[in-house]
Order: structure tokens, then C-alpha cells, then sequence
């Protein structure tokens, strides 16, 4: 960042960098301290090595959005799930599933069984790199994609974890993220 310009990563649509010419106004979108922001600026050039990015004029009309706070990857990785009957009780059922996708907030998972919302539970997710962190989570949202199949896709949110740990799974989604628009680029 200069007094005048600031360098960001290349923005990319399904795999390819998005094109501007020199002087194009558009709108972007940032997070914050787990706040999202929307603003305007103007495209000054790109840069292509060693990484990808845009030089862009500084943002301006800068306002803060109601967003999720936390990127979002498909990534799927296996998960532990075993419910909490009260505030000092964990059923000792596990149930198997797969993350569908992850954030540093929470994670979808995929499984055959259902929860209510509002359920608590102790979910422990196998990160390739970080380890197994084990987070006490709440089921948020319900959705069965396929009504003649027994599949649900289950939101849930974290509801106590250190910012060491969400810190580490952010690192894993910028990492994926940044694989993910390197082999949109061969």
C-alpha cells in the first residue's frame, strides 16, 4: 500500500482472472476483523509473476456489509460427531461424516442423520497439516437436498474456539484457495 495505490490479489471468476483496462471503476468486497466491508476504486495495472494481483487506485465510499464473516471452500474431510445431552454430557454415540465445506466460523457436513437446530455438539474434524481439532459447535441449519434420500446437509457454527485454532483453519482455506486458482491458471 502507497499514499495513492494498494496492491490485492488477482480477483478470478470459475478458474480465470478477471479482465479491466486501465482506468475501469468497479466495486469490491473485503473482510475485516471478522468484518465485511464493500467498496469503489479503479484499476491501475497487473502483475502477473510472482503472483497474480491487480495495482488499484485506494478504495473509496467504503461501507460496512452484513456478510459471512469467514471464507467458505469445498473441502471434504472426515468429521467425528457426538452430541451433547447437557451443558457437562457428551453422548458417547459417534457418529461418521464428511465436511461438505469449511470456514473459520463453522462447517457443512453431509450425513445421514439428522439434528435439530439449536442442537450442541462436539465435532471433531481431521485438517490435513493443522491435525484433528475437536470444536463444540451448533447445528444452525437442516437442508435434504435429494427429499427421497435420507442425505442432509447439516450447518453448524462454532461456538467455542481459540483464535488459534480458527487462525490455522483460515490458513488451510487461503491455502486451498490459492491451489484452487493455480490450477485454474495451467
Amino acid at each position: 500500500m502507497t499514499t495513492d495505490s494498494m496492491v490485492i490479489a488477482m480477483p478470478m471468476t470459475k478458474g480465470f482472472p478477471v479482465i479491466l483496462q486501465r482506468g475501469d471503476i468497479f466495486f469490491g468486497r473485503t473482510v475485516v476483523n471478522h468484518v465485511a466491508f464493500e467498496f469503489t476504486s479503479s484499476f491501475l495495472d497487473k502483475q502477473l509473476k510472482p503472483l497474480p494481483v491487480w495495482k488499484i487506485a485506494l478504495p473509496y465510499n467504503i461501507k460496512k456489509i452484513q456478510q459471512r464473516a469467514f471464507v467458505r471452500i469445498d473441502a471434504a474431510l472426515s468429521v467425528q460427531i457426538r452430541a451433547i445431552t447437557d451443558e457437562n454430557t457428551v453422548d458417547d454415540t459417534i457418529i461418521n461424516a464428511s465436511t461438505k465445506d469449511i470456514s473459520g466460523g463453522g462447517v457443512q457436513i453431509v450425513t445421514t442423520h439428522r439434528w435439530a437446530i439449536g442442537t450442541k455438539l462436539l465435532v471433531t474434524i481431521h485438517y490435513p497439516e493443522i491435525g484433528s481439532l475437536t470444536l463444540k459447535s451448533e447445528v444452525i441449519r437442516v437442508l435434504q437436498p435429494q427429499h427421497d434420500r435420507m442425505v442432509f446437509w447439516v450447518g453448524m457454527g462454532f461456538i467455542e474456539i481459540s483464535e488459534k485454532d480458527r487462525g490455522n483453519i483460515i490458513k488451510f482455506i487461503f491455502k486451498k484457495q490459492l491451489e484452487q486458482r493455480r490450477k485454474g491458471m495451467e
